[in-house]
């Protein structure tokens, strides 16, 4: 069977993340009551109305941007939005495209746009041929039945205005759309979010500021929730850095029952998500008897529970492979564990199930885990039970610890999760309904990179190196990746493209740890450098750190608003042994520097052990995965001080004869 060594992410299917993002208006759709025949004649947009204070040398300025969410029922909704654009030069043209997805759950009922010109008339109407219909599949699905539709128009005039008006049907829903007044650094002229539900229901939603608190009123038999925020200034380069949440207003809402498909649910507690999710894995984790007899053969009398995990888990990753198909409740809804033990395939919440099922075989209990997988600046709320999860892992509870296991991953070792989904939120399904819990917190000495070399350095400058790197925890993962993908005989130029110095020539590699889902990854590698140290006079000049130079410092944000992120704490640890020619002595050398923060540590240090030979060393460790943004300027400093570090310089001279 083949055997793939990337890192798989499965993830629920894109109407499932919690997020409804359509390309340059996430979450900011808009809603009028016009229709193609209120604008036809009608002057609408005129530049002239742009307040002064937002035009300034924007590409564009967003004129109105708006949401009117209506709920029917409890898996009945619309959406009514529409969107105009003032576009003033080529680099606003992007605002012209408007992406609308849809699936089996959520429709299109209609799309119209318009193009006005600088004064705020007609120039024409969206046409078919503006339009594009596709199949959106995700980059990690074989096969799903989301499709998106694309309308894009331009004008060869600026500026000039597009507006889009359309409504969306649901039928079926469990994520409802969010609202942030300024998504996009452009300025935002009006926008607004209404959602229209049945008088006697109380909406569930949060908010990011206390002073965002929505208007109430009853109108036409419905409870109507409005906010809205006006002439919204264009934001700075710095902020569009910063956390959604940090730079403008945010509006989640969740429904508390819902249905989807034939599933009906409840939402106002993690407890109740979570049994409406076990009742989409009931009965499916039968395993046939072929696999019953496997486990039966490969679990060994007075085995420990973790023994028994490591050797299901790695005959799991053995004879399966991740594939996703999402179609229908099937983004929610595994694939049975038969299903997957016969096919040798699964997705995220199959290869989860298939690994549950294997473990109750074997007398161990286990249960399936929702969270997010990606970056750590996403918004999501503990407080605030809602979708706000894209993968499944597994969780096997023992006493005094769990064991976490990431199922789409044929080559991670057991109890292992890369940094996308470690020390974070998630939603453990059990019988008894959704147990929020935290995945493990990694630390420095997990995540390990250790070189080690010898370098010889001749009379002319050149050298020949040795050089062996061991690589422990997440640090391994992104190395597995990369090499997995690479064919054989071409893993030398990656080598060669990841060293930091110039015009190496490589003489041997080997890599170890890969295949065999090994704890470490080891990378030994010998080569010369024709020119690695420069010869003035009878002086010779190097930079002992030969392995890792930091060059450059993040820019500086005095009014940083969100923390300071790493993917996962580390620790560098490098020596290097230089061999000199007896021809040269040591004339100066860089003095030991040591620099502690609350971010982390760093000290360089070389000194001369003999009349031959020097020995370098470097440590740089990075204590957390996220620190208060006021420590920002901390951190620059500290970066600061060791680019002038790793510039240091070694200089020899002959010795006099």
């Amino acid at each position: 069977m083949n055997r793939t060594l990337t890192t798989t992410v499965c993830r629920l299917p894109a109407h499932a993340t919690g997020l409804i993002l359509r390309g340059l208006f996430a979450g900011l759709l808009v809603v009028t009551a016009s229709v193609c025949s209120l604008f036809a004649g009608d002057v609408r947009y005129p530049v002239k109305d742009i307040p002064a204070r937002l035009r300034g040398d924007a590409d564009a300025v967003i004129r109105e941007n708006s949401i009117v969410f209506e709920v029917r029922d409890r898996r009945r909704a619309r959406l009514t939005g529409t969107i105009a654009v003032t576009i003033f030069n080529a680099d606003g043209r992007g605002y012209g495209e408007l992406p609308l997805t849809y699936d089996r759950f959520h429709t299109i009922r209609s799309l119209e746009g318009w193009i006005y010109d600088a004064q705020g008339g007609l120039v024409r109407e969206l046409e078919d041929a503006d339009t594009h219909d596709f199949s959106a599949i995700s980059d990690y699905s074989l096969y799903e039945d989301s499709r998106q539709r694309t309308a894009e128009l331009y004008f060869d005039r600026y500026p000039y205005t597009v507006v889009y008006t359309y409504v969306e049907e649901y039928d079926g829903y469990l994520t409802w759309p969010e609202w942030v007044a300024q998504e996009q650094k452009e300025p935002v002229q009006s926008t607004t979010f209404e959602v229209q539900i049945a008088p006697n229901e109380e909406l569930r939603y949060w908010t990011n500021s206390d002073s965002l608190k929505p208007e109430v009123v009853l109108r036409d038999g419905k409870k109507i929730y409005r906010w809205g925020a006006e002439n919204l200034p264009a934001l700075g380069f710095a902020a569009m850095d910063e956390d959604i949440d940090k730079r403008a207003g945010v509006v989640l809402i969740a429904p508390s029952e819902f249905q989807f498909g034939e599933y009906a649910g409840n939402l106002t507690s993690w407890r109740d998500f979570g049994s409406w999710n076990a009742s989409l894995w009931a009965g499916r984790d039968r395993l046939p008897e072929p696999a019953r007899r496997d486990v039966r053969a490969l679990i060994r009398q007075g085995e420990t529970p973790r023994e028994i995990i490591g050797t299901l888990y790695r005959y799991m990753q053995s004879r399966t492979r991740y594939v996703s198909v999402q179609l229908g409740i099937g983004g929610w809804q595994p694939f049975d564990a038969a299903y997957v033990h016969e096919k040798g395939y699964g997705d995220c919440k199959a290869l989860s199930n298939y690994m549950v099922s294997l473990l109750r075989e074997a007398g161990v209990t286990a249960y399936p885990v929702l969270i997010y997988s990606g970056g750590r600046n996403r918004l999501y709320r503990e407080d605030f039970p809602s979708n706000q999860f894209n993968h499944v892992i597994v969780c096997v509870p023992l006493p005094g610890d769990s064991v976490w296991l990431e199922c789409t991953s044929q080559h991670m070792p057991p109890g292992h999760l890369d940094w996308s989904i470690g020390d974070r939120f998630a939603l453990m399904i059990t019988p008894a309904g959704g147990v929020a819990v935290h995945t493990p917190v990694s630390t420095p000495d997990r995540n390990v990179q250790r070189r080690n070399g010898v370098v010889r350095l001749a009379v002319a400058g050149a050298a020949q190196a040795a050089i062996e790197v061991r690589y422990t925890g997440d640090r391994c993962d992104r190395i597995r990746e990369e090499l997995a993908v690479t064919p054989v005989g071409e893993r030398e130029k990656w080598l060669l493209s990841h060293m930091q110095v110039q015009n190496v020539r490589l003489k041997s590699s080997s890599i170890e740890g890969l295949e065999w889902r090994d704890s470490s990854v080891s990378i030994s590698t010998t080569f010369t450098l024709p020119e690695y140290a420069s010869v003035t006079g009878t002086r010779l000049f190097f930079e002992p750190n030969m392995m890792e130079r930091r060059t450059s410092v993040p820019v500086e944000m005095p009014d940083r608003r969100s923390p300071l992120r790493f993917e996962y704490p580390r620790r560098d640890l490098d020596s290097i042994v230089y061999r000199i020619s007896g021809v040269y002595v040591c004339e100066a050398m860089p003095k030991e520097l040591r620099l502690e923060s609350s971010v982390g540590s760093f000290r360089s240090k070389i000194v001369r052990t003999d009349d031959s030979t020097i020995v370098y060393t470097r440590s740089l460790e990075i204590r957390g995965t996220e620190f208060p943004p006021e420590r920002y300027g901390e951190y620059r400093k500290f970066l600061a001080a060791i680019v002038v570090a790793d510039r240091a310089q070694v200089v020899l001279v002959r010795r006099k004869p």
